[in-house]
């Protein structure tokens, strides 16, 4: 292979000192450059997230249901009894059962100011007593405002001759209207051969803090 010669205006130009690089220009390439670094570093993949973040806060167990009430077990029922029926009552002979003989008798339970009337349904009734099971007793005072209640044998019903209100003395002496809202008081009777004994008191009699008195204890 042979030399080339060199022309005098190369070896000119190799032996002049090459430009050297101004402020401007280091500066501008500065720029250049970290914008490329830059512009990399955001088009690189961001790192996979991790399942739980290192700052979060540690998550809560999950609740659980909690455990069923153990069933109640009723074993047997329990009555509460009325106040009325724990009063120490009287045990009073009331009538006989020649007295029932028109249907109805009048007579005075627990006291002399408290008139009661005993009667006979002629068929058997829930709390009755007697032979027949038809004997029953109940306050003769109205429950709405105390008025002396009068009775109809061939009904069976009260009647209040004030204002009106009716009880059925076959059916525990239930209200069948009027503006009564209370059952008239059962009397609780005993029957011995042939005497008829009150010895209690089912509900209030009316205007009583308690059945035994018109006032308190």
């Amino acid at each position: 292979m042979e030399d080339r010669e060199i022309s005098p205006s190369e070896e000119e130009a190799a032996r002049r000192p090459k430009p050297r690089l101004d402020r401007r220009s280091f500066l501008k390439l500065s720029s250049i450059s970290g914008a490329a670094a830059v512009l990399a570093a955001c088009a690189a993949q961001p790192p996979a997230p991790t399942a739980v973040p290192p700052t979060a806060a540690p998550q809560a167990p999950a609740p659980t249901a909690a455990p069923a009430p153990s069933p109640v077990v009723v074993t047997e029922t329990v009555e509460v009894p009325l106040i009325s029926e724990v009063l120490p009552y009287p045990r009073i002979k009331v009538a006989t059962l020649n007295d029932l003989q028109s249907g109805a008798f009048g007579a005075s339970y627990p006291d002399q100011f408290s008139p009661i009337q005993i009667l006979k349904i002629g068929k058997k009734v829930p709390g009755g007593v007697g032979p027949d099971e038809d004997i029953v007793a109940y306050s003769g005072l109205c429950t709405h405002m105390g008025c002396p209640m009068t009775y109809d044998p061939a009904t069976k019903i009260f009647v209040c001759p004030c204002h009106y209100s009716h009880f059925d003395a076959a059916a525990d002496a239930m209200l069948i209207n009027g503006p009564a809202t209370q059952h008239l008081p059962r009397i609780m009777l005993e029957v011995e051969g042939q005497d008829i004994y009150a010895v209690g008191v089912q509900g209030l009699i009316y205007g009583r803090p308690h059945n035994l008195s018109l006032t308190e204890l």
